[in-house]
């Protein structure tokens, strides 16, 4: 039997278990299908929305553009903060002991071999390759899910990357699953990989002249 199991994840990665719901057996081919079936847990995730394609741009660390040539999936524990609200932060209140026993997310880590950089010389060359983590994948049987986002593919992709970094030994994530992903298509025209993203960047070129007059936020 194949179950579906959902999750909350702030901003923060706070993993909160929120239902579990068993599918019915069923007959035949179709019961045959769902025990074959991994269980599923389904993640909800609250990330940063920008209002601008220069907001998104002037807040990224790094933009790049690359291709992934590796892929792994393992789980990270995230970062646990007790403050706050608790209708918008399920950790609030908690002990420094309860926090600690949050559940690992299970994660999706690329590596992108980098071949421009847009955004954020001397952090990446071309050459280098980057690692990107992305909520989600399948570990031990369970597929994890988040609805925003659309896991990089190693088939040759041509993407470009908005990305935050988390220090030296962290991987980089995307600063939001659908208005910081997008691919690089005929004539270098940069377009978004679902309809949430930016569809008038333009082209490679053209973006890397805005990464270039955009302003930097205060404190970078």
């Amino acid at each position: 039997m194949s179950a579906l199991r959902k999750a909350l994840v702030t901003g923060s990665l706070v993993l909160v278990p929120l239902a579990l719901v068993g599918c019915s057996a069923g007959t035949g081919k179709d019961a045959q299908a769902k025990a074959e079936s991994p269980e599923a847990v389904v993640y909800e995730a609250d990330y940063p929305a920008y209002d601008s394609l220069d907001d998104i741009v002037k807040t990224a660390d790094v933009i790049v553009r690359g291709t992934v040539v590796d892929s792994r999936v393992t789980e990270s524990k995230p970062e646990v903060s007790t403050d706050g609200d608790p209708l918008t932060n399920p950790q609030a209140g908690l002990s420094a002991e309860e926090a600690a026993e949050t559940d690992p997310v299970v994660i999706t880590i690329s590596t992108v071999k980098v071949s421009e950089v847009l955004s954020g010389p001397g952090k990446v060359a071309v050459g280098d390759t980057v690692e990107v983590s992305q909520l989600g994948g399948t570990l031990d049987g369970v597929a994890y899910e988040e609805q925003s986002t659309t896991t990089l593919s190693k088939d040759g992709t041509d993407y470009v990357l908005m990305l935050a970094e988390h220090g030296e030994a962290a991987p980089y994530d995307l600063l939001n699953p659908e208005q910081a992903l997008y691919t690089v298509e005929g004539e270098e025209q940069i377009e978004p990989v679902t309809e949430e993203g930016f569809d008038d960047i333009g082209t490679v070129d053209e973006l890397a002249e805005t990464a270039g007059t955009a302003e930097t936020p205060a404190g970078q």
